[in-house]
């Protein structure tokens, strides 16, 4: 069953500031309940100001799991790299002390390496909290509609937790949890700023069919989607 919640913002910094502190609360509750807490963030310069934000907070670090959604399949050091990315921005000051689980394993291809990237996750047992982003084509992860394993990633058969893909409309193989294990995480936040996103967000509500726009699925099939959005 779904239930999202949407919440409206003046600004960027407003919606930043309230997002970190709900962020906050539920890695607390999760390292309250089982001693643990599990976060999962993704790339790109959205999320830069709340990254720099929640490094700063006080919390028991050293009791949080930090990975991504979804990575391109680059060397750490390549600045399009999302994992970099983390390490500049969120793995910094208190939040260093946290345990970081990158996504690219060795070797040029993700479709040939994609075991060694699931075994490097064999600790992240559940995700407690779970920060999504979406394109203007209304692809989320790297789950794109134009890419030829968009299928496999959205399918309720698919068992294994990260797939490799390779979008036609950007660069780079990349590795992805899959839509199954998206909708298992326990909160899953998505924020969006600016008309176009708001747009493609009102679209995706609207579409019955989901491969259109990888989002929607997300949208209409998560149990507990906040989507924070700022004008």
């Amino acid at each position: 069953m779904n239930n999202m919640k949407i919440s409206n913002f003046s600004d960027n910094h407003a919606m930043t500031a309230f997002l970190a502190q709900d962020i906050v609360s539920k890695l607390e509750h999760a390292i309250s309940e089982k001693g643990q807490a599990v976060l999962l963030v993704s790339g790109g310069r959205s999320p830069i100001a709340l990254f720099e934000q929640l490094s700063q907070v006080s919390l028991a670090w050293d009791k949080v799991i930090i990975s991504l959604v979804d990575d391109r399949w680059v060397d750490a050091q390549h600045p399009d790299s999302n994992e970099k990315l983390v390490k500049q921005h969120l793995l910094v000051g208190q939040a260093s002390a946290a345990r970081f689980i990158g996504l690219v394993a060795s070797g040029d291809s993700a479709f040939d390496a994609i075991d060694q990237s699931i075994e490097a996750i064999k600790d992240i047992k559940e995700i407690d909290v779970m920060i999504l982003g979406m394109g203007e084509d209304g692809h989320t992860a790297s789950i794109f509609p134009c890419c030829e394993q968009l299928s496999d990633a959205m399918s309720k058969d698919n068992k294994s937790r990260l797939i490799a893909t390779q979008p036609t409309t950007a660069p780079f193989e990349r590795v992805s949890f899959t839509l199954n294990e998206i909708l298992a995480a326990k909160q899953v936040y998505l924020p969006l700023s600016g008309d176009k996103k708001i747009r493609v967000f009102e679209q995706a509500q609207q579409l019955t069919d989901l491969a259109k726009m990888p989002i929607s699925a997300v949208i209409k099939q998560h149990p507990a989607l906040d989507v924070l959005i700022s004008q």
